[in-house]
């Protein structure tokens, strides 16, 4: 009997999530992967914690709260870690695009992977709040969802699109040197 329940629980609280949370973590996590399986321990830690999900006022919330602590033990846990592995890149499929030609598509490429190389480099906070904003959540909802106060939620975000417009712009700097030093060679 109790599965019957499980499962009614889940199509309920948890089923029409799954697209907001996998986008969210898509967003940390960039690859797909791992942005399944933070979506998966979300899952399971919801359904550990029925009674608590099922008295929260907002589910989504309670939800995107959750996967956000995930995040932040598994970011923890590897940034202690004394092993690293390599970055695993994966091929992105191509989009259609209303670019006229080869040149500016290499350009908006370039650009797009360096945004994303800046992404990656910014703490896991900083990050989790500009893919809550990304994804269209206003300040009550992340306030919400991270439990950080809505007054210092706003310096915190705004400081994280700075130190993101830093960190492309150092990128696009080295890049600039780069290319500046191997031309000259």
């Amino acid at each position: 009997m109790q599965k019957p329940d499980n499962d009614n629980f889940f199509d309920k609280l948890v089923l029409p999530h799954l697209e907001t949370l996998y986008r969210v973590a898509y967003r940390l996590v960039r690859n797909v992967p791992d942005a399944q399986d933070l979506v998966q321990d979300t899952c399971e830690i919801a359904l550990a914690s029925v009674a608590s999900l099922r008295s929260a006022d907002s589910p989504r919330r309670w939800l995107l709260r959750t996967q956000h602590n995930r995040f932040i033990d598994a970011h923890r846990r590897r940034s202690r870690s004394p092993v690293r592995l390599a970055e695993e890149s994966e091929d992105l499929e191509c989009l259609a695009s209303a670019l006229s030609n080869p040149e500016q598509l290499l350009l908006q490429s370039q650009s797009e992977e360096l945004l994303e190389q800046a992404f990656l480099q910014l703490e896991e906070l900083p990050r989790t709040l500009l893919s809550l904003r990304a994804e269209g959540y206003e300040l009550p909802e992340i306030e919400a969802i991270t439990g950080i106060d809505r007054a210092v939620l706003s310096n915190r975000l705004y400081r994280a699109r700075l130190r993101l417009a830093q960190l492309v712009s150092d990128l696009n700097r080295d890049i600039g040197a780069i290319r500046q030093n191997g031309s000259a060679g």
